[in-house]
């Protein structure tokens, strides 16, 4: 006889203590069957990768992930949320992934290799239950940790996108092209009084505006960047060189910031959480494809820890394969 497994966290937790908590019995303790309890049988998770629908999916795609990498952990760097008991919850979990592929995957047999990456789980959490998650993962630094042939590894991701996520993903090309670029305003926005302002001025800068003097205001000069584990970058000046290589990529024509969280650091500052998508054309150069004209989406969210009005730590996370799947021809 099978006892089913109950969980130790339910709406009278705090937020964070739910996540983080929830997060470990599932990964750590491999309860994987608690899925059941903390994810509706409705619940969609968003990925460039494609959508995933209710809690049975989600437990046979953890169960596969393990397969692949029995001891792969998912370590907490950092909650930011908005959001009461009484309204619901929105989450931004930043997880580090240390992982050892000692089983086949889609790309191919197990490598035995190890490679660790950063993952930004966004959440609708509604009475002790995630109704809606936006999964943000780099899954090129994966692929590339495992020495897998990027442009190989995006042909497949294509193949296995259904009809679902292809529908989904050109209703979002849509709205954004709709959307356009915001007006990013003359002078920045003072982000501890006005961070709506500041976040669409920041976000709308770094993919479509390229303006170093918006850049300086907004970036302290030591500012550091985290795009994957294996993706850094040390300086304001570093940071927007990486961002221009992207600009230079992907034409941007359409962006909208969907959701934004705030909470206080353990300082003077603040840390900021924010889910955007754009949508735009591969013009240039993109991980090592050259340009086609192709209509490019990408779904991304950026935590910032803001110190003296300017950002001083940036982590953000987008499929980058899940971006190359798109301009693939297979």
């Amino acid at each position: 006889m099978t006892t089913r497994q109950s969980g130790a966290y339910t709406a009278d937790n705090t937020l964070v203590d739910y996540i983080l908590g929830i997060t470990y019995e599932i990964w750590e303790e491999r309860k994987i069957e608690l899925i059941n309890q903390y994810y509706g049988a409705d619940t969609m998770v968003f990925a460039l990768d494609g959508i995933t629908r209710g809690a049975a999916a989600m437990i046979d795609g953890t169960r596969a992930m393990l397969e692949s990498f029995p001891d792969r952990l998912l370590l907490a760097d950092d909650v930011i949320w908005s959001g009461s008991h009484e309204d619901g919850f929105y989450s931004s979990h930043r997880i580090i992934s240390p992982m050892t592929n000692l089983g086949p995957t889609i790309f191919g047999p197990a490598t035995g290799r190890h490679a660790s990456i950063m993952s930004i789980a966004d959440c609708v959490v509604e009475n002790g239950v995630i109704t809606r998650e936006w999964l943000l993962r780099d899954n090129h630094a994966l692929v590339v940790q495992f020495g897998y042939d990027p442009s190989g590894a995006a042909k497949i991701v294509a193949r296995r996108r259904n009809r679902e996520s292809r529908t989904w993903m050109e209703s979002e090309i849509e709205r954004l092209t709709d959307a356009g670029i915001p007006e990013q305003g003359g002078g920045i926005a003072d982000p501890s009084t006005s961070a709506d302002e500041f976040v669409l001025q920041m976000i709308t800068n770094n993919l479509a505006g390229g303006n170093d003097r918006l850049a300086s205001l907004g970036y302290a000069p030591y500012a550091v960047m985290q795009r994957s584990p294996i993706e850094l970058y040390s300086g304001r000046d570093a940071i927007g060189g990486h961002y221009a290589l992207l600009r230079d990529g992907i034409q941007v024509a359409g962006i909208t910031i969907d959701h934004i969280a705030i909470q206080p650091t353990d300082s003077e500052g603040i840390r900021i959480a924010v889910r955007w998508t754009a949508v735009g054309t591969h013009s240039g150069d993109y991980l090592g494809l050259p340009a086609s004209d192709r209509p490019v989406y990408l779904l991304g969210s950026t935590h910032w820890r803001i110190e003296n009005n300017r950002i001083t730590r940036e982590w953000t996370v987008f499929d980058g394969l899940g971006v190359l799947s798109q301009l693939m021809v297979y």
